[in-house]
């Protein structure tokens, strides 16, 4: 047999056996890879590839500020915590699919964690915080700026809205490109000091210190829109609206029922209702692991996702998570001191492909953009679970991929 010839028993591994095998990876172990070729990392940074590993089942994670040697966050068979150490993420910040955006004074930052990229924009000459003697207990942003972060479903695009009422000045922030564009203002204010929440490609803001409204903006259109049906809350200032796993929800503290509740309206898809999914008994309730009664003044609670089990998670703004199982009314506090920033998945797409990887950039106002590797003085750490079965089966498959192996039967 001639060494051009084909050997009918052996056995080619496609390219998407290849696909199938490194979407299934280790984070640590996908960003390795990336120098194998061109053609694998240039399948890796693919926005396609990304969407892919973001749908493979895994674990709830969730993001927090600090490292897992100091946090006295002790583990939760259902959760996995992931801990970014950087200066910038003690900010109040906004997030969407693992993508963190920090609003400053004159800058607004994009962090995507799982790659390292970090990149700056220049926020205009308008972005200032707000004076002392305007915050109250429950406010989320000390910007003076409305603020909101997402992704464009159509385009896959991230982008940044920044709404500054006071000086009638309202623009967008593509972060692929890193230009600000002017928008249509809105058709009524909003409150600033309360964060926005990114569902399904539309950014929400709920008002409640004018008139009861909830204001929404599609990233795709760029059109701002009234959402006409709005749940019955208590209206009290400790109302927060988040994305509780890809729906818009409000968190709400009703004290007009015996005791106080925390309640947590769904909105469906359509816009249409609202159901009102948990209803969590606080006042005179010891909760183990914390051994205390909650407070039920200038207390926040933000829902952060559900568990495969069912269970909730959520936390408050005095750094307590919390664990509530529906089914048996039990609630329990995961960790007494943690400063958890939002649900975490790992992204692995480019925040800007062609962007090149910069130092620091300078302190100077400039329109432009930098990105980095890595942020100075920043990294992120988790508790890994090894499974060494699985392991040594997937190392052997892309060892077989990397040096070309093939196996031949034996008839």
């Amino acid at each position: 047999m001639g060494e051009d010839e084909e050997n009918p028993n052996q056995i080619y591994i496609t390219n998407d056996v290849v696909e199938e095998i490194l979407v299934r990876l280790p984070l640590k172990s996908i960003l390795r890879f990336k120098t194998v070729s061109r053609e694998w990392r240039s399948l890796m940074e693919s926005r396609r590839f990304a969407d892919r590993r973001m749908s493979v089942p895994k674990n709830r994670k969730f993001l927090a500020v600090g490292n897992q040697a100091q946090s006295r966050f002790q583990g939760d068979e259902e959760i996995e915590m992931v801990y970014l150490e950087c200066d910038e993420a003690t900010r109040p910040s906004l997030t969407c699919d693992g993508v963190v955006c920090i609003p400053e004074p004159n800058w607004v930052s994009v962090l995507n964690p799982s790659t390292g990229e970090f990149l700056r924009f220049c926020s205009g000459p308008f972005h200032y915080e707000n004076d002392m003697f305007t915050e109250v207990w429950w406010s989320e942003f000390n910007i003076n700026s409305a603020m909101g972060f997402g992704k464009d479903e159509v385009t896959g695009k991230y982008k940044v809205v920044s709404m500054l009422f006071d000086h009638n000045h309202y623009q967008i922030l593509d972060v692929d490109i890193g230009q600000w564009r002017k928008l249509v203002p809105p058709p009524y204010k909003v409150d600033t000091r309360r964060k926005s929440a990114c569902v399904k490609g539309s950014i929400y803001w709920l008002d409640l210190f004018r008139i009861y409204k909830i204001l929404a903006f599609d990233l795709h259109t760029e059109e701002f829109r009234d959402v006409q049906v709005l749940p019955p809350l208590f209206h009290s200032a400790a109302a927060r609206i988040v994305n509780l796993d890809d729906r818009l929800a409000i968190a709400d503290i009703c004290m007009m029922k015996p005791g106080w509740n925390l309640e947590i309206w769904i909105m469906d898809a359509q816009e249409e209702t609202w159901c009102m999914t948990y209803s969590i008994t606080l006042a005179h309730r010891v909760i183990p692991m914390h051994g205390r009664v909650i407070e039920e003044w200038s207390t926040m609670f933000t829902p952060l996702a559900v568990s495969k089990e069912g269970s909730l998670f959520f936390y408050d703004t005095k750094k307590r998570l919390f664990k509530y199982d529906p089914e048996t009314d039990f609630l329990c506090c995961r960790s007494s001191d943690i400063c958890v920033i939002s649900p975490f998945v790992e992204n692995l797409v480019r925040l800007h492909p062609g962007c090149v990887p910069k130092t620091w950039p300078p302190r100077g106002c400039r329109n432009g953009r930098s990105c980095l590797n890595q942020v100075a003085g920043s990294r992120i750490s988790k508790q890994i679970k090894l499974q060494i079965p699985n392991i040594l089966l997937t190392s052997t498959l892309v060892s077989l991929i990397c040096f070309g192996y093939s196996y031949t039967y034996r008839t």
